[in-house]
Parts: structure tokens; sequence; C-alpha cells
């Protein structure tokens, strides 16, 4: 491959600099030295559910199964045993708008001229995978409908995706996070469908579909690799353009589609509030706002400082209010945290609560929790001093990243991927030191009035059972 650009990257807390290189086919490479013998490989793709539609949700997810099932040189199963067999993890996530893969490992005897073995056969294995799985049709399964109780054909990778989504179907978090998208985003919309796409989708998917996607998205200028650990930049860029090699696999430069755009869509405003039934005693919920564009890194890091203040950790202002201080406390649990997505950040409130003795209605148990973010809004915003411990732990939170190598490779590949700009994450601490406790609540009323609130809340029904799952939701 030929380098279109190279630059070197100061990745705070660590002492060597970085190396990024994007090359003419618009592939990117990044490398952070990291002392130490455990190394990261990720590959991050810029595609999930951004790019289905209601005939294919699903398909991103479902090709992340897929892409472990062989490639003309390595058989189903030959990865994960190759890698368990040096105690390196490998895994993969899909979400709205990415899907990654990555292997963290140690990297094994080396030499000048060498890399490490195990990383070596990691990077050989990985980078095959990526360009050349070859998603085969005894992996992938028959076609057949999920709901025929009497079919007793061959299953596969298609089962295993559709008892996934069966699975998730009756969890009470699953079902008002999607309560809650159906709201926030119009019809159309990408993030209005669920990640994991539906049993009848995914049952009727054919391969050849599958593949069609996976050579339409799974381009140079879509990837971005990342590699920490300790190795020698000239000779593991050699090995990543030998191992990267599009053109042998005849991947074209850039592959055909088009992303959606933030201004493409509206935010809903008819419904903002909603109810879902549930079997179980206790009330989860889910209070939703849209956010910054995360290209404001200056909005968005605020956004994270309210974070802290109103809902993360015990002396969190709703930790205290609803758990720490009533002597009967309704509230079992309750966080805040925001979601960085391409088409605008999500910043939610989430929690569970029990009905007192004879009630049944859960607004007025909401008004508790609405009460105390309007008191941030208007007579009690953020002190000084809460905007101090804020900005103590969003750095600790933020040094975190850099301890360890799959830490950076997913704070980088988020950077990349998502926002668009690896400054993203270069810049943070020093647009959070810019920032003061005035323009932190300025922009908290901007974004987060009740006004502009999309709450899912989950009700019993009848039959309703104790809930075991009583901890942090999946918003």
């Amino acid at each position: 491959m030929s380098m279109k650009e190279a630059k070197s990257l100061k990745i705070p807390y660590l002492s060597e600099e970085a190396r990024m290189v994007t090359y003419e086919n618009g592939y990117t490479f990044v490398f952070v030295p990291k002392k130490g013998d455990v190394f990261n490989i990720s590959t991050w793709v810029k595609t999930g559910s951004i790019h289905e539609d209601d005939q294919i949700n699903g398909i991103s997810h479902f090709l992340e199964h897929l892409m472990f099932k062989g490639t003309e040189r390595f058989k189903p199963g030959e990865f994960d045993k190759a890698m368990e067999s040096m105690g390196a993890v490998i895994n993969a996530a899909t979400w709205k708008d990415f899907t990654f893969y990555y292997v963290t490992g140690p990297k094994g005897k080396s030499d000048v001229a060498q890399l490490g073995q195990n990383f070596e056969l990691a990077l050989d294995l990985h980078s095959d995978m990526m360009l050349g799985s070859t998603i085969p049709d005894e992996e992938v399964g028959p076609q057949y409908d999920p709901f025929d109780t009497n079919y007793k054909g061959e299953k596969r990778e298609r089962s295993v995706v559709i008892e996934e989504i069966s699975m998730r179907e009756d969890q009470p978090w699953t079902k008002i996070y999607n309560s809650v998208n159906h709201m926030m985003y119009e019809a159309g919309h990408p993030y209005q469908r669920d990640v994991i796409g539906t049993r009848q989708i995914i049952g009727n998917v054919p391969r050849e579909t599958i593949y069609e996607y996976y050579r339409q998205w799974y381009s140079p200028s879509n990837m971005t690799t990342i590699v920490v650990g300790d190795f020698d930049f000239n000779t593991l860029e050699e090995k990543i353009c030998r191992h990267f090699d599009f053109e042998k696999f005849k991947i074209a430069a850039n592959g055909k589609g088009v992303t959606p755009r933030a201004e493409q869509f509206k935010a809903p405003t008819a419904q903002r509030y909603d109810e879902v039934k549930g079997e179980y005693q206790t009330s989860f919920f889910i209070m939703g706002f849209h956010a910054p564009d995360p290209k404001n890194l200056k909005e968005t890091i605020a956004l994270d400082v309210v974070s802290h203040v109103l809902g993360e950790g015990r002396s969190s202002r709703l930790t205290q209010a609803l758990l720490e201080k009533p002597a009967t406390p309704v509230y079992n649990y309750v966080s805040c945290g925001q979601s960085t997505f391409k088409l605008g950040n999500v910043f939610f409130i989430q929690g569970n609560f029990n009905f007192p003795e004879g009630q049944s209605d859960p607004k007025p148990i909401l008004k508790q929790l609405e009460a105390e973010l309007e008191k941030l809004l208007t007579t009690e915003p953020i002190t000084e001093a809460e905007f101090q411990r804020a900005l103590k732990k969003l750095k600790v939170n933020f040094a975190e990243t850099s301890e360890t190598a799959s830490g950076i490779a997913e704070t980088i590949g988020e950077a990349i991927t998502v926002v668009g700009s690896i400054e993203s994450y270069l810049d943070y601490l020093t647009v959070l030191n810019q920032l003061d406790v005035a323009t932190v609540n300025a922009i908290a009323r901007n974004y987060l009035s009740l006004d502009k609130a999309y709450t899912s809340v989950m009700v019993p029904g009848e039959g309703a059972l104790k809930s075991e799952d009583d901890g942090e939701g999946e918003a």
C-alpha cells in the first residue's frame, strides 16, 4: 500500500509518540507504543445498524458472528483455538455506528526482526479474517421460519443469533431501551432499530445478502487497525501492509453506500412518555435526551461533568436524594451517562424502583427524580465544589484508559470511527481543563430541560414476578 499521510501523535500519559498512517486506499493504521508483554490488535469498521434498513436489520451483528467461521486458509474454529492456546482474549462487538474485532494477549518470544511469535500469528489470523472471511453456507445455516415450532432442519449460527434475540426480548432493560429509541427517533432513522435485529429477518436473510453487505462495507476506507504494544514501528508497519493487502483479496478501495447525516432527520415531539408492561414487581425506567454532536467536544465533555454530579457514584445528587437520605427509599438504583453516537449523542438517566404499598402509578415516583433534575437546572445549579470533584474524577477515569492496551485501543477506535477524528481523544484533557462551572450549567440547561425528555417506564403486568435484574441497565 502506498502511504498518503503519516503523523506523530502525543498520547496522554504515555511517554513515546504514537504514529497514525493513512494510505491511498483510505485504510488507516494507528500504532501506540506501550512497554510490556501484552499487545492489543483491533480493527474497527465504520458500519453497524446505521447502514441497515428494515429488510436487513441485524445483518451487521449476524455478520460479526460469521466472521469467525473460517477463511480460505483457516478452517472454522482454528482462530479461536490458536488464540486461546496462547492465553489471548478474542472478541467482537456491534453497535449503531461500528463493528470491531480485537485480540489481546502476550506477544511471545521475539528477536530484532520479529514482533513476537504470538503477535505475528494473531496478526496473520486477524487480518485474514477481516479481509478473507468466506461466510460459508454450512456455517450460516439454511433459511427457516423461527416461529415454526415444527421445524426440524439444521440451524447453525443463524439459530444462535435467533436464540440471542429471543433471550433479549424478555429483558426489562431491552424493552424500555427500545421504547425510548422509538420515541427519540422518527420512522426510518437507523438508530430507531434494534442493533440485534428481529428473529424473522435473521431467519430469512440469504447468505448472499450477508456476503454482499460484507464486501460493501468492509472496505479499506471503512477500516482502522490499531496496534498497542512494545514494537518497532518500521517492522510493524511493513507487516501490517503485508497482511492487510486489500488488492490481494480483490477488495475495492471504497465500498459503495451512503452514510446517513444528522441533518436528514428531525427529533420527534409527538410522544415523550411511554409505559411498557412487564412481568416484574419492580419498575425500570430510562429518561433520554438528545445531546450534542460528538464533534462538539466542549458540550460533550460538559455533559460528562453533569452526568457525574447528577448520577454517578454514591455522592451524586440522585443517589443521595433518592437512595441514601430517604428513611424508606423506593428507588433501588439510579445512574446517568452519555452515549456517543455519530448522528448525535444521547444523555440518559436510568433506574429501578419499587411501588409503595397500594400504589401502581409510576408518575409520582418519577416526579421525585424530575424534581432533583429541575433543581440542578434552576434553583440549585452545580456548585464550584461539585464541579471540581467531577473534573478530578473525569481525569482519573481518562487516565485509567491509558493503563491497559485494550483501554487505549478502544478509546482511539471510538474516536476515529464514531466521532471521525482522533483529536477528540487527544484534546479531551485540554478541553476539560478549559471548562468552568458557569459554562457547564448553561449547557445543562440547554439540553436537559424536562420538556425535552423522552421517558419509558416498565410497570408490572398481571402475574408479575420479583425481578432478578435490579442493577445497571444497557442505555
